[in-house]
Formats: C-alpha cells, structure tokens, sequence
C-alpha cells in the first residue's frame, strides 16, 4: 500500500513529506503514468474480486461450487461385466433352421455388453454376431459367447442338430355322438406328447389323455359350435414337437328361397280373335285379364290357362294387350306379366 501511494504522490507531482508547492503541480512523466494505470487496475480487479468471494452476500451472490464444477468434467469409471449366464444351455435344431441365443449379463450397470460368438464346430453349426445360430448338418456344436469389455468372461452353448423330421400323427377320424366327439389317430415314426381340443375361437385345452382313440364327453351346448381337436407329437422322437388338427364344423341350416314362374304367350291373332297360353312351375295364377286399344281390362277365368278370346272387328289396326298375376308356391309373392300383340284387319299374327 505504500508503494502504491508513492506512486499516487509521484503521479499528481507532489514529494512525500512535504507540502506541496505553490503554483501549478508538477505532472508525471508518461512512463509514470503507465505504470500508475496499470496498478490502478490490478488493485481494482483485485478489490471486485475480494467483495464477489469474500462479501459477495452482501450483494446478493451466492457462493460459487468450483469443486462440482469440476468434478462433474471427470471421466466416469468403467464398470467390468461380472458374469454371463445362458438362459438356455442345451438346444436341439433341426438341419436348416435358425434359432437365436440369449445370456444375462450382470451386472446392470455393466459399461460394455457387447458379446461376440464364436462357433467351435462351424461345419455343423454356424453363429453371426447377435447370436443367431443355423444347423448345417446332423452332429454336436459348441458356441462360445464371449465379452468384449475386458473381463475376458465367457460361456458355452451346447448345440445338437438333428435331420428333418418325417414322422407325423394326424387324426383319421374325427366325429360327433350323442354325448360327445369321437377320434382315432394314425402316428407313423411318431410319438404322442399331448392331445387338445378348443370349442369355436376360445382356447385350447389340454386333454388327460393320450390314447390313440377315444371318446370326449361335451354338453349339448358345446356340440352346437365347431369343435377342433389338435394332435401335438414328438417326430422321429426328436425333442422338437410337431401338431396337426381336425376340425367338426357345425352344419348351418341355409333355407333356400322358394322359386317358381309363369310363362305367357300370345298366338294365333285374328282381327276377332286371339290365342293365349300360360304355363307355370311351382306358382299359381291369380287373375288372367285382356283390353284392346286404350279400353278398360276384362277379366277371364284364372282357372283357364289356355284359350281363345272373341272380340270385335275393327277398320283400323289395333293392339291386344294381357295382364297376368300370379303367386309364387309357399310365398305370398305377387308378380305380374304383361304382353301385346298387334291386331290387322284380315290378317293374323
């Protein structure tokens, strides 16, 4: 500090311990003054300092956490993999299908759980990357799961392909009785696991037994809706299972919308007379009726399917025109002909 006021002193042109002369004051030279400022800030940012640390409260500021601030720019630490577990050791495939493995990795919080897979025996068995192992051909395999994180853990699966299987079972005969349904079943290099029956869209439920025939007792309730039967063996007595299924399907009742019709025709036209001839199939005339030009309908006998009407003659052409109704048998279906035909003087049609 007493530095700094000599240099204060020096700077507006006084001499310490001594009272300052008459007339105008002597001025610092310019590297003086340089020097002077450059103190002049370092004590000002020295001072703004100590009130924001020291008495920042005083203004409001809270205190500052340079030591989280920090901290939280640090790496995060590792975590290794621990252990690998097979949810499934032992697998059986079938030659050319596909199946994929899977492993719990401990712990959780693990930062790396990347595995690689490795198979020992890849002419019977091949792996890719995530775990997706294809049997080649009929034999044993190993695949190793191994991690990638350090740890240098790793775990076996064991892999037993199997040919195609070719045996079968199926239901031979499937029908309702009384009480219930009756089935027969044929199994050829084959075995019977279980047997199960649903009723309509519900779900399959499992039978007790495993009798190649039996009968299955249902409610009259029951017997109204499909009722299918599925057959789950073991082929070639491989551990991998194989179904078929039968269903009785309940026949539904379609009433079929009785049919007939009358056919009419109009022949032999006169200028005084006319022709008619009905025929119907499986439906019955109601009313026959005739007018000429633009006269009124006459009526003739329903009963009379075919005939000739009489009228009189005319000098000019006019046309002849028939209505006839009829019932469709065992309805009450009401349809209706209608027909001309042309009448010349003289000449018949």
């Amino acid at each position: 500090m007493k530095k700094i006021k000599k240099d204060i002193i020096e700077y507006l042109g006084f001499e310490e311990d001594e009272k300052p002369k008459v007339g105008r004051p002597r001025l610092a030279d310019s590297k003086t003054k340089k020097r002077s400022l450059i103190i002049a800030s370092f004590s000002f940012m020295f001072v703004i300092l100590l009130l924001i640390f020291g008495y920042g409260t005083l203004f409001g500021f809270r205190s500052l956490n340079l030591k989280a601030s920090i901290t939280n720019n640090e790496p995060k630490e590792q975590v290794l993999v621990e252990e690998i577990n097979p949810l499934t050791k032992n697998i059986t495939l079938k030659v050319d299908t596909a199946r994929k493995v899977y492993l719990t990795v401990l712990p959780a919080n693990a930062s790396n759980k990347e595995i690689e897979y490795e198979s020992l025996n890849p002419s019977i068995a091949s792996v890719d990357k995530d775990g997706k192992v294809v049997g080649l051909k009929q034999g044993e395999a190993k695949i190793v799961a191994t991690t990638t994180d350090g740890s240098n853990l790793s775990a076996t699966f064991n892999i037993t392909v199997i040919k195609n299987a070719e045996g079968y079972c199926s239901f031979t005969s499937l029908s309702k009785t009384s009480s219930g349904v009756s089935y027969v079943t044929n199994c050829k290099n084959a075995t019977i696991k279980e047997i199960q029956y649903k009723i309509a869209d519900g779900s399959y439920e499992k039978l007790l037994t495993k009798k190649s025939s039996d009968e299955v007792k249902f409610s009259d309730e029951q017997l109204k809706k499909d009722i299918t039967f599925k057959i789950v063996y073991y082929p070639n007595n491989s551990k991998i299972t194989d179904y078929s299924t039968k269903t009785i399907k309940v026949q539904k009742k379609t009433t079929k919308a009785p049919t007939g019709s009358c056919f009419l025709d109009i022949k032999e036209v006169n200028s005084n007379s006319a022709k008619y001839d009905i025929t119907c199939k499986n439906a019955s005339v109601n009313e026959i009726a005739y007018k000429i030009g633009n006269g009124s309908y006459i009526g003739l006998d329903p009963s009379s399917l075919a005939d000739t009407i009489i009228f009189e003659e005319s000098d000019v052409t006019r046309v002849i025109y028939f209505n006839v109704s009829y019932t469709i048998d065992g309805t009450n279906k009401v349809n209706t002909i209608t027909k001309n035909s042309v009448i010349e003087k003289g000449r018949s049609q």
